[in-house]
């Protein structure tokens, strides 16, 4: 699931490689990749994205073994505003479309997980509204540390400062709950490359996405 600070981005950009690179690199690897988009905001607000993504896991549950896909085997990813949208999911079992949310494990890519003044802007404001009151009940993170599922979180070196902290914020959270997910920090990778790279000859962002995977049986 893609980025865009909510109001922008889709499955693929016109003239550029983006983001059919991710899912070329899924089939060279023996996987099926699965490319998906949201409503924007902010003609549609919290919880769209994370309805958005019950409708897109139960589609590819009921339809990637006409691919050669294994349904009890799905990987749900998001980067930026996309593991944004995967978390809220996460955290919100009443969303789950199918038993148990469906998924095998999922992929954080330098998300954001408390929502407060820190993170106060235009894009949270834009899908989360203007009341900053409600904003904790629509953060992911508490539910995240209730999660049994197996989570690879992953961050740029050179990401933002507020997404350094709360990605190191969540890893914490998760291994004081006893749910320690496998957690990542790309060295010299900013917020845009992690995901641009994938698909080249430089694989530090999928050498642990493909571990990742293969390790969960």
């Amino acid at each position: 699931m893609h980025g865009g600070g909510f109001t922008q981005g889709d499955i693929h950009s016109p003239g550029s490689p983006f983001y059919d690179n991710i899912m070329l690199w899924a089939v060279a690897n023996g996987m099926v990749g699965v490319n998906m988009t949201y409503r924007l905001a902010p003609q549609h607000q919290w919880p769209a994205g994370a309805q958005d993504v019950a409708a897109a896991v139960a589609w590819t549950k009921a339809n990637v073994s006409r691919f050669g896909g294994d349904p009890a085997r799905v990987f749900l990813m998001g980067h930026s505003a996309g593991a944004i949208h995967v978390a809220s999911y996460l955290s919100l079992p009443e969303f789950y479309k199918v038993p148990g949310g469906g998924l095998a494990g999922a992929i954080l890519v330098s998300g954001l997980y408390e929502f407060n003044a820190e993170t106060n802007g235009p894009p949270i404001r834009a899908y989360f509204g203007d009341d900053l009151s409600r904003w904790p009940e629509r953060s992911s993170q508490k539910g995240l540390t209730a999660t049994k599922l197996p989570l690879l979180i992953m961050r740029a070196e050179l990401d933002p400062p507020v997404f350094v902290t709360q990605n190191e914020a969540l890893n914490k959270a998760l291994c004081a709950s006893e749910a320690c997910p496998t957690y990542v920090v790309l060295r010299g990778h900013s917020h845009i490359s992690e995901v641009d790279t994938i698909n080249t000859q430089d694989t530090t962002v999928t050498d642990p996405i493909r571990s990742f995977v293969h390790r969960i049986r």
